[in-house]
This record gives C-alpha cells, sequence and structure tokens, in this order.
C-alpha cells in the first residue's frame, strides 16, 4: 500500500470481515487477524509522530479488539497468541514508544 486512504480502507474492510467471521462462526480468525496485523504494520508509517489519527479507524480497532476478546471464551482453540500480538500492534499504531 502507498496511500493512507486505501490502506484504511483496507483496514476497514478486513475488520468487517473478522467481525463477521466471529459472530458467525463463533471463532477467532487467525488468517484474518494474521493480515490485520500486517496493515496495522503498514499504518505505523503513516501514524507514526502524528497526535491526529482518524476517529474511525481508531473505533474500528477498538470494537474490534473488544469484540474479540469477549469471544475468547467461547474459543475452540487453546493457543490465544495472536490476540495478544493484535493487541501489541493496535497499541503500537497509537503509540509510537510501545512495542516497535
Amino acid at each position: 500500500m502507498t496511500n493512507e486512504a486505501e490502506l484504511r480502507k483496507e483496514i476497514s474492510s478486513i475488520v468487517h470481515k473478522i467481525l463477521i467471521l466471529i459472530r458467525k462462526d463463533r471463532i477467532i480468525p487467525n488468517r484474518e487477524i494474521s493480515m490485520l496485523i500486517d496493515y496495522l504494520d503498514e499504518i505505523k508509517i503513516f501514524t507514526k509522530g502524528r497526535d491526529d489519527i482518524s476517529k474511525k479507524l481508531v473505533y474500528e480497532l477498538f470494537y474490534l479488539y473488544t469484540t474479540v476478546i469477549s469471544q475468547i471464551s467461547y474459543n475452540k482453540e487453546d493457543d490465544i497468541s495472536i490476540v495478544t500480538e493484535l493487541y501489541m500492534r493496535i497499541t503500537s499504531v497509537f503509540n509510537d514508544g510501545l512495542y516497535q
């Protein structure tokens, strides 16, 4: 991705896809979350050093994370390390000093 707007659109799309999979299948979709983590690494390039971040992006990531956390109790898999990785990537987008 070279354009921040395109990247935010892709992040929004994958967040919605993850939310649908969580609600429909009652699983944590590791493959889609891994894709989101890659996108979050890319968006950090645009957000680094900025105090203003899209409210829509912040809301979507916050809502996704809280939904994933609530789904953990229903998860069929024991390995939830992807959720920790997701948390670390989301916070690193919002705070330049964390999880570099």
